[in-house]
């Protein structure tokens, strides 16, 4: 897996709020805007807190961590041991905003406790933001405020299985991008016909961020629950 950190490229970028002088940090967002819009990525207007602090360079150092699009909240990807973190601002409910790089290069919400380190950075995201759902799904979100939907797993043209039966995951696919782009596959233990509880579609329709009852429970640890499967492993509709 890539563990470089290079500037930032088109992906997850968030416009700055009113008022804010046209500081380095400013004009690299804005960059980073016309990239994103260049490259056809929906780049919303957010709500925002303080202007964010120094960043902290950390790496990874749990087997894997689960990158949300805000703490307790929807999973966006996954980081995986090793991989760098430019964390900046305060924990806010044990999370740490920032730009992830491995295979992202995006900015996420990464659990503070899954990454150590404390080399000085560059503050490369901005002010800490909330990604709204329209930006990474086409609208199709399943189940509560914290799970997804039960529904059983089909074999549809172009569900992949790692070994004949069971589907082949991952635990990245930049679900805000169209086309979605996956990496970082992994040999999960959903055989076709089994139920998984399916969070939401993404942007382009191809993906279903899905949790598998049957993986490990510790976060960062053994089998990851939270991936990605092809939109075709599950009925063309889908339960809510």
């Amino acid at each position: 897996m890539r563990n470089h950190a290079p500037g930032p490229s088109p992906g997850i970028h968030f416009m700055p709020r009113e008022g804010i002088s046209m500081s380095k940090r400013v004009r690299a967002s804005l960059i980073g805007l016309s990239l994103a819009a260049a490259a056809g990525v929906a780049v919303p207007l957010l709500v925002q807190g303080p202007p964010a602090e120094a960043a902290v360079r950390k790496h990874v150092s749990a087997d894997y961590t689960l990158l949300r699009r805000a703490p307790h909240s929807y999973v966006l990807g996954t980081a995986y041991r090793n991989w760098t973190v430019d964390v900046q601002g305060e924990q806010s409910g044990g999370y740490r905003w920032g730009r992830v790089y491995g295979d992202l290069n995006a900015c996420l919400w990464t659990f503070a406790e899954a990454v150590a380190g404390s080399a000085s950075a560059a503050d490369g995201c901005g002010a800490a933001a909330t990604l709204p759902t329209s930006v990474f799904t086409n609208g199709q979100i399943g189940g509560s405020a914290d799970d997804g939907a039960t529904v059983a797993t089909v074999a549809r043209a172009g569900c992949s299985t790692w070994d004949g039966s069971h589907i082949r995951g991952y635990g990245n696919v930049q679900p805000w991008k169209v086309p979605a782009v996956a990496s970082s596959p992994l040999n999960g233990r959903i055989a076709i016909g089994q139920t998984v509880l399916w969070r939401y579609v993404s942007r382009d329709g191809k993906w279903v961020m899905i949790r598998d009852p049957r993986a490990d429970s510790t976060d960062g640890v053994g089998q990851q629950g939270w991936y990605f499967i092809p939109r075709n492993c599950l009925p063309a509709t889908l339960p809510g």
